[in-house]
Parts: structure tokens; sequence; C-alpha cells
């Protein structure tokens, strides 16, 4: 049966069983040095062997049992084994730390809210369910949430490129070829000069729109290569942990609040100058992942405090010490993300779970 072999394969990732007195459900962990790591799996066919509030009492009765044996902090995430997605979702009610597993179509289903990744298994048990059971499941067609990811080679790219992320970098990439190959060169300047931050454009004429027109400009190659770079690696990361929509609230958001940093500080020197460039936005997505890594307790994915730290303040140093660069639109940028992600990012609470031998109904 597929929950006995998901129950082996869990053991082959040295993730250790603990005996649980009830059944259809399976604990394991790995003790590390950061914390203890509890992986709750429920065997639930037909998606209704429990309800949202059994499955609450058995978290919290698992969480108060390891409490007492550990003093480490402890992380629980759960994985659900049914061929019911729709009613199984509503056990956990899609919470960020859970995922499902569909025996009808032998995939890994992650929402768009979820923990992207467990201790390192997400990759190993979509390749153990490709191996192991797609071959079987071939000609099946199922509908599946539009915001699961599911590993089959047409879902491929979309495991490295986030969709909103990627169509922001590819629109600056066209926005630019655009400008500086189809356009006749007084008119790439005309554009550049009518869509760049200019504090007295915006308000003494009123050129709102230049708040959001600036972040998608650039003044050559290489300010768009360094740029887009950057964004493709660090707004991937924070797209999978926000989601699509509320990315793009951050993006754009700190994007028009950097610009308005900006003409602030060149208001106040009383610079007559104007700026162009995705950085201010790019700051702001640097500084909602700041949070969000935070949030989770120093780790997201690939990404750590430490290497967010490092990375800006190497970028402001360079910055600071560069000329021609608006410092306020990156400051401005950073501080702003990391506000629109304290407003819109709401971390799951740990369920709080136990291993008591009767679950309470």
């Amino acid at each position: 049966m597929i929950i006995d072999d998901i129950k082996n394969f869990l053991v082959e990732k040295n993730l250790r069983p603990i005996a649980v007195n009830a059944e259809r459900i399976s604990l394991y962990y790995q003790d590390r040095e950061e914390g203890y790591y509890a992986l709750l799996v429920l065997d639930c066919p037909m998606g209704s062997e429990f309800t949202a509030q059994q499955y609450q009492n058995i978290k919290r009765q698992i969480y108060e049992s390891l409490v007492r044996n550990s003093t480490k902090r402890i992380y629980i995430h759960t994985i659900l084994v049914t061929e019911n997605t729709s009613a199984a979702s509503r056990i956990t009610e899609k919470e960020a730390e859970s995922w499902i597993i569909d025996t009808g179509s032998f995939r890994l289903i992650i929402y768009e809210n979820q923990r992207y990744d467990f201790i390192g298994i997400r990759r190993a048990m979509e390749d153990f369910l490709l191996k192991e059971y797609l071959p079987y499941a071939e000609n099946e067609e199922e509908n599946m949430p539009y915001e699961a990811i599911r590993p089959t080679k047409k879902s491929t790219l979309s495991r490295y490129f986030s969709p909103v992320n990627t169509s922001i970098v590819l629109l600056n990439i066209l926005v630019f070829l655009v400008i500086n190959t189809l356009l006749p060169v007084r008119t790439e300047d005309i554009l550049v000069t009518k869509g760049a931050l200019s504090w007295r454009d915006i308000l003494e004429n009123g050129e709102y729109y230049r708040l959001a027109t600036y972040m998608f400009l650039h003044s050559g190659t290489d300010h768009l290569t360094n740029n887009m770079i950057v964004l493709l690696f660090i707004g991937d990361n924070l797209e999978r942990a926000i989601g699509r929509w509320k990315y793009l609230i951050v993006y754009l958001g700190a994007g028009i609040l950097a610009g308005g940093a900006s003409i602030l500080h060149n208001m106040i020197e009383y610079n007559n100058i104007i700026s162009i460039g995705a950085s201010g936005a790019i700051f702001g997505v640097v500084g909602a992942m700041a949070y969000i890594v935070i949030a989770n307790r120093g780790r997201l994915e690939n990404i750590s405090t430490a290497q967010l730290v490092l990375f800006v303040i190497f970028s402001l140093y360079g910055g600071l010490t560069s000329q021609g660069v608006d410092n306020a639109a990156h400051i401005g940028g950073l501080i702003s993300g990391f506000i629109l992600a304290a407003v819109i990012y709401r971390r799951q609470k740990k369920s709080h779970i136990g291993m008591g031998g009767n679950y309470e109904d």
C-alpha cells in the first residue's frame, strides 16, 4: 500500500518513528541542533476520517508531549495521504504547515500559502512518487487545485520560475529592448525623461504616474542585467513564500514608496535630478524577505538571515560609495518592503499536537 511505502520512505530519509497508539496516525522526527522537527502523517483515504477540530486536538497533544521531552524549539509539519484531496484539505484548512499526497494521481500537492519545503524532503518525495507510482497513473486525469505544485514534466519550469516575478523580469527586459532597439534615440530620450522620477514634475505638474513607470526603465544593459539577476533570485523565493498576489503588492507597493522616498529626499536637498530603475522595488523585495526570514525564525528555503544581512550591507555600501545611485530609493524601498510584509504576511502558527492514544472529537 502507498501509505506503507511512504512510511518506509520517511525512515530511509533519516526520520525516526515515534510510537503512537492511534489508528491512521504516524509520527516521525529529526532531532537537529537548531530544533526538533516532527512530521505527522495522517492516513485519510476518504478525506473524512478526521475533522478539523480533531486534527487540531491531535496536534496540540503531540506538541505538549514533545515539549515535555525536549528543550528545543518544536517544528511540526503534517502530510495528509488521501484520494479525496478536496475533503482532506478541509481537515487542515490548508494551513501553512501541511501538504497533501494525492493517492489517486500520486502527486504531492502544496498550496500557494504552504511551506515550500520541510527538512529538505519535498524534492525527494516528489521524485519518489514520480518514480514509484506515476507510471500507473499516466492515463488518469484529475482536477487539481490551481495553486498546487504538481511534479510533472509540464511543471518543471514552475519549480524554478515563479509566474509573477518572472513576468516582471520579462516586462523589464521587453521595455528596455523596445526603447533601446526599436525607437529612435530622440524618442528614447523623451520616454526616459517622461517616465523617470522627478520631484518637480510629480509635485508641481501632477505627473504621479512616474512613481510607477520609473521602476521599469533602465539606463543601460549593465543596469538592467544587475537588477534582473538579483530580482530573479530574491523575488522568486519571496513569491513562493507569500503567494503571487501578495508578492505583486509588495513589489509595486515598495517600488512606489521607494520612489516617494527618493522625491522627498531630492526635494529637501533641492536636487534637480531624475531617477530610473527597478532597484527601489528590488530593495523592497529584500526588505520583505528579511521580515519573512525573521518570522520563520532565521531561515526560509535556502536563504538565511545572515545571507540577507550581508546582501543588504554590501548593496547599501556599494550605493553609498558610488556616484549616480539613488540611495534614498534603496533605503526607502528596503524599509517599505519590510513594513508591507509585516502587514500582509501572516505566518501560520505552529499547530500544537500531541501523542496521546486517543484524540478528542
